[in-house]
């Protein structure tokens, strides 16, 4: 007989359980910690577009990441294409010279010349200005004054040989008023067609502020009518006013007030004359502080009031003019070693301390001199001169390796630098407008 199973007698064996105390016990059994799965990775969406394609949307990083290297390539773009274009614009060429310069140590005494002879002498120009003032002092009477007006002629001889005249020969202007030389001189003849002279001082004849002759008057000599060869050949001009003549009441006034009136009044046209100088000064030539000479003249008194008495004062200032390259050759000549004559300049012609070698001669009418001696003190830059615009125009188009090539036919150039825009140029610019010449007298090797 078959055998019944209880559905007991199937369930599989069980382990024995392990006693628990009561007090170990949990009042519920712990439930199981549930199993995570793996979530499964996320399928990309489709959409369709309004034409009926399908097209895979990009997610927002991506998008975000790909816009941010679009717009600095966009960056770098414009940067690029700003700096080339501004290189286009800014195109051009600057070039540095370093010219050949020296600074010698000049400490020498030097004559210059108003009429020089010799191509070596150093020749000047003399310029003059005047000016008048006047002042009020007490006056305690009035004198009879007679005077006789002086000057200095310039007497020539458009013939050979001197010819001597004596004290007291007369010399007569177009107005028919006799001057008189105060000593005896001789006057030398022609040379190479160029007439002799020499000058002399002369006196009026007779008193009276009519024979205050202004300058450039034009005088005969009556002594010579008899031989009319010697008349026409020989004559005399005056480069400064005659001054002095007067005949008739002047003010009586205490000598200290007069001096010290006087000695103001001359601070003051001295100033105003210096002040002028620079405004007056001709183009293309120099001259020094110190060169100024200065003589004053006392015109005579007029009245003022019952005791006063107005005093008037002529100041004139007389100042050499040196020609700026002139006066550069002739002292690199007698300073600078090996120097043959090529044109230079001074750069700053102050650094140069002038005196005259006589004291007296800033307090003498100089113009009437025709020579000046003079010392110099310093060191001054004297700079080979170039034509910069020449140099400009030989580079236009040039390739940049043919400065130095250019620079041969430049004595005056020790060295130049060249930068040339934009950097890739190999040639220099074909317009001259964007070639830019700056001069430097640095070391070049020191920058």
């Amino acid at each position: 007989m078959d055998k019944k199973w209880n559905l007991q007698d199937i369930k599989p064996a069980q382990r024995p359980e392990r006693s628990v105390r009561p007090a170990e016990r949990p009042s519920k059994p712990a439930a199981a910690a549930p199993v995570q799965a793996r979530p499964a990775p996320a399928k990309a969406p489709v959409e369709q577009t309004d034409d009926g394609t399908m097209r895979i949307p990009i997610a927002s990083g991506s998008r975000k990441r790909r816009s941010n290297v679009v717009l600095v390539a966009i960056v770098l773009l414009l940067v690029f294409g700003g700096i080339v274009g501004a290189s286009y614009l800014l195109r051009g060429a600057d070039i540095t010279v370093y010219p050949r310069h020296r600074e010698p140590n000049i400490n020498a005494e030097f004559t210059a010349y108003a009429n020089p002879t010799a191509p070596e002498q150093l020749s000047y120009e003399i310029m003059t200005l005047e000016a008048e003032g006047e002042r009020q002092v007490r006056a305690t009477g009035q004198q009879a004054v007679t005077e006789q007006a002086t000057g200095v002629l310039t007497i020539y001889k458009s013939t050979p040989g001197v010819q001597r005249l004596i004290t007291n020969t007369r010399f007569e202007d177009a107005l028919g008023r006799i001057f008189r030389l105060v000593d005896s001189v001789v006057v030398p003849g022609a040379v190479d067609g160029q007439p002799g002279s020499i000058q002399a001082e002369a006196f009026a004849s007779e008193p009276g502020e009519d024979y205050n002759v202004a300058a450039g008057s034009r005088f005969t000599i009556p002594g010579l009518e008899s031989d009319a060869d010697l008349f026409n050949a020989m004559y005399a001009e005056n480069e400064a006013p005659f001054s002095g003549g007067f005949d008739g009441q002047r003010f009586i006034i205490d000598e200290g007030e007069l001096a010290a009136a006087q000695q103001g009044l001359r601070e003051e046209l001295r100033d105003a004359l210096i002040e002028r100088l620079p405004n007056e000064q001709p183009a293309n030539l120099l001259t020094f502080d110190a060169a100024t000479a200065f003589v004053y003249e006392s015109l005579p008194a007029v009245e003022y009031g019952d005791n006063l008495a107005t005093i008037k004062e002529k100041a004139i200032l007389q100042v050499p003019f040196f020609a700026a390259p002139e006066l550069a050759q002739f002292l690199a000549a007698a300073a600078v070693p090996g120097y043959e004559g090529e044109p230079v300049r001074i750069v700053d012609h102050t650094k140069l301390e002038f005196a005259y070698t006589s004291a007296t001669t800033s307090r003498s009418n100089i113009a009437n001199e025709e020579s000046l001696q003079f010392e110099l003190k310093g060191r001054p830059t004297i700079v080979w001169t170039y034509d910069a615009g020449r140099l400009a125009t030989d580079l236009l188009g040039a390739n940049r390796t043919a400065l130095n090539q250019v620079l041969q036919g430049y004595p005056a150039i020790e060295r130049a630098q060249a930068e040339i825009r934009p950097f890739w140029q190999r040639t220099f610019p074909t317009n001259i407008r964007e070639i830019n010449i700056t001069e430097s007298l640095e070391d070049p090797d020191k920058n």
